[in-house]
């Protein structure tokens, strides 16, 4: 791996130190201010960053307790009164519905979809149709995901960071008002169990299909009486599910290590500091995509390098190449709080480094068509701070201060033996892609009259992207010249941007409120990082922007019982970014980024949840509609044709029309100490878009039943439980593509899993 000399990046260390010092000036000059303020009473606040979710504004932060539920309770609660629609999932449920990476998330949580793109570790997520269809991972999408406060950019950093979690939750719609950096989409926060003040803890152990075990635990140590210690680990390891139909190998092997150690320090009865270390490694074997119709694009027998159209789910055919998957990182993470009579400061700062070095059979043949070897190291840091106050009785006003830096250096290897008539021919692109963000926002709620709240927010982003580096021909199958430039891109771009949000809440009655919001949402450029053999495929992509209306209602019955949240939206995109199939010279297609000058989404989502209205049961339910269109038409990018033209009003990737989910829990008392629960689960997506312009950019209709069983005494102390997921063994096209060969290429959903857990509660 190389990096390029000369990168741009002086100019931009010097605007962040700029930008950052005016946004700390101005945030301490609003708290001054607000310290002057007469101490009220306490008011709702409109929204809560994570890193302070346990905490109420105006009151001194309580000692942490074991009832995490409660703590659950209480922030969803909050998420109830957003004017905003908020889907959250309870580390209960997560477990239940044995959700183990933040991809399958998407399945339980309405207008959400993930897939991966490639075998690696690179999961794409959109909300309602937003996000950023990149399969190479280097570029952050439209949403943003947050491990416990801290801003996570790319995908490889939240890899195995599925465990020990108390809480996750999806913000729809555009963020980085109230904290974190801005998007078009929205968020995902997902939150790990804090230590409390008393010893105890759990080991869960599990056995499932293909030979795979399952090891979980944590540990709760007081230290002192204001110093709480919590440390818990994951460790999964199994066979693969994939068999190679001709060397008899397994692929999607799993072998992934994490562990995670969270540290308490009640400084006073009014602040305290968390202190997050964490680290993963993953070591599995990637999964093989299908080619299934390879060997008649070439004229070969049938299963010569492919897999032929009426294989088995489980069939691949990787031949000879190697592979394999070499993933660790970690990070260290630091959040303050700390209470004042008029409001609350949080501080949520981290740093993670992640180190992967990848071999993909993304062409999903046995022949070097174009396979990927993903090598690159990359570090990101961020830093959120923001006020919380209530001032006057009226009005409730966030101010804060976001910066992040993020950098990688990579080398990505494309082999095209088989495409290129070469033996060795292969395309590397070694490059260096810099990223820097600030911005100051601030959100106000002011009470107008009892019951009704007017809404105003505005954000000031700074974005500084660069890209130095591109595409060398390593053994001159396309040039002639072994080792020389297809591509080179030695670029800043910088661009600020200015949005806000308006908007009515009214409530009508304690816990049923309504609502409607209007708010345009910001995203930075992008680069392409694959390596291509035209120039204009690693284009800067420009900023894209959104402007969104949204109407909404929710309530909550009978004591929180019964809660019930709907909305309906409208998205108009400018320069949405997303990834496009185009013709590259000597007849190769490839992936690249591009823009669709105007687009628009509309639809409508409903999610609703009874809790123990009858005795011992639970439902969940979730509808979403979209409808995801272009508006412009798009026949080429960077001057190079589209593998297929983008027609007005062609639907968006990342959209399906519609989706729904379902489960149900009911827990039967078997005897006076003893419990059973049985739980099922549906889920169904329609079918969508993966990429513009590739007729076989297609996903099938996709979906999953689950059943669980689960029995233990009634205090808790033990559970056992059977489980199988995706009982009908379906076997939808999650993924697929035009291959560089113009042969069809899928993933396939993971087959029937049958498996087996044991936890212990101590």
């Amino acid at each position: 791996m190389t990096a390029q000399p000369g990168f741009p990046c002086r100019t931009a260390i010097a605007q962040r130190n700029r930008h950052v010092l005016f946004s700390a000036l101005l945030l301490t000059g609003v708290s001054s201010i607000a310290a002057h303020a007469a101490p009220i009473a306490p008011q709702p606040a409109a929204s809560a960053h994570p890193a302070h979710a346990a905490t109420r504004h105006g009151r001194a932060p309580q000692r942490p307790t074991l009832e995490a539920i409660t703590v659950t309770s209480a922030r969803t609660a909050r998420f109830h009164t957003m004017a905003t629609t908020v889907n959250t999932l309870s580390g209960k449920e997560l477990q239940s519905l044995h959700i183990v990476s933040p991809k399958e998330i998407a399945a339980f949580i309405p207008g959400v979809t993930a897939v991966n793109a490639t075998s690696g570790s690179t999961p794409i997520f959109s909300i309602r149709g937003i996000g950023l269809d990149d399969y190479i991972g280097t570029n952050m999408g439209g949403i943003g995901i947050y491990l416990d406060g801290v801003f996570a950019p790319y995908p490889v950093l939240y890899n195995g960071q599925m465990f020990d979690v108390q809480t996750v939750s999806v913000e729809k719609g555009p963020q980085g008002f109230e904290y974190g950096r801005s998007t078009t989409g929205g968020s995902m926060n997902i939150e790990s169990i804090k230590p409390t003040g008393h010893f105890g803890g759990y080991l869960n152990w599990g056995y499932s299909s293909y030979g795979t075990n399952t090891a979980r635990g944590a540990i709760n140590t007081p230290i002192t009486d204001r110093i709480f210690n919590r440390f818990a680990f994951s460790y999964i390891k199994g066979d693969g599910w994939q068999h190679d139909i001709h060397t008899g190998r397994l692929y999607g092997a799993q072998d992934i290590l994490s562990l995670r150690n969270l540290t308490q320090f009640v400084i006073d009865d009014q602040s305290s500091l968390m202190l997050n270390i964490h680290y993963t490694r993953d070591k599995g074997t990637p999964m093989s995509p299908q080619d299934v119709n390879g060997d008649s694009v070439n004229g070969l027998p049938d299963r010569t390098i492919g897999v032929g159209a009426n294989a088995k789910a489980n069939a691949v055919n990787v031949g000879d190449n190697g592979a394999s998957r070499n993933e660790n990182g970690g990070g260290i993470g630091i959040n303050y709080t700390r209470n004042f009579d008029f409001g609350t400061f949080t501080s949520a700062t981290g740093i993670d480094f992640y180190r992967r070095d990848d071999y993909d059979n993304y062409d999903g043949e046995s022949v070097h068509v174009g396979d990927y070897r993903w090598n690159d190291t990359t570090i990101a840091q961020s830093h959120d701070m923001h006020l919380n106050m209530n001032l006057a009785k009226r009005l409730n006003l966030t101010v804060g201060v976001y910066e992040s830096f993020d950098k990688i250096n990579g080398a990505y290897t494309s082999y095209r033996d088989f495409l290129l008539d070469s033996p060795n021919a292969s395309l590397t692109d070694h490059f260096v892609q810099q990223n820097l963000s600030t911005g100051l926002y601030i959100n106000t709620v002011t009470h107008i009259i009892k019951g009704l709240d007017f809404i105003a927010a505005g954000r000031l982003s700074y974005d500084e992207r660069g890209f130095n580096g591109g595409t060398l021909d390593n053994t001159g199958a396309v040039t002639g010249v072994a080792g020389s430039h297809l591509s080179y891109v030695n670029q800043n771009h910088e661009y600020e941007r200015l949005t806000g949000r308006v908007g009515l809440r009214y409530t009508i009655l304690p816990g049923t409120l309504v609502y409607g919001t209007i708010s345009n949402g910001y995203k930075a450029g992008a680069y392409f990082a694959a390596p291509v053999t035209a120039p204009q495929a690693l284009d800067y992509v420009h900023p894209e922007n959104l402007i969104a209306y949204e109407i909404g209602a929710k309530t909550s019955l009978f004591h929180n019982k019964v809660q019930i949240e709907g909305s309906l939206f409208n998205y108009e995109y400018h320069n949405r970014q997303t990834l496009f199939v185009a013709e590259m010279p000597r007849d190769i297609t490839s992936l690249s980024l591009g823009l669709i000058p105007r687009a628009r989404t509309r639809g409508g989502e409903l999610s609703s949840t009874l809790h123990d209205l009858l005795p011992n049961l639970d439902l969940r339910g979730a509808f979403a509609y979209l409808d995801a269109q272009t508006i412009s038409s798009v026949s080429s990018i960077g001057g190079l044709p589209l593998l297929g033209n983008v027609d007005a009003h062609s639907a968006l990737p990342f959209a399906p029309r519609f989706s729904w989910s379902a489960v149900a829990r009911y827990g039967i008392d078997v005897t006076p100490r003893y419990r059973v629960t049985l739980q099922a689960s549906y889920t169904w997506k329609d079918n969508m878009l993966v990429a513009l312009g590739d007729p076989n950019g297609k996903t099938s209709k996709v979906s999953s039943m689950g059943l669980r069983m689960e029995v233990g005494p009634r205090s808790g102390k033990w559970t056992a439980a059977v489980y199988v997921d995706n009982m009908l063994d379906q076997h939808g096209n999650t993924y697929s593509f035009t291959g560089s060969d113009n042969s069809r290429v899928q993933y396939l959903q993971t087959p029937r899993w049958v498996g087996c857990d044991l936890r212990y509660n101590f």
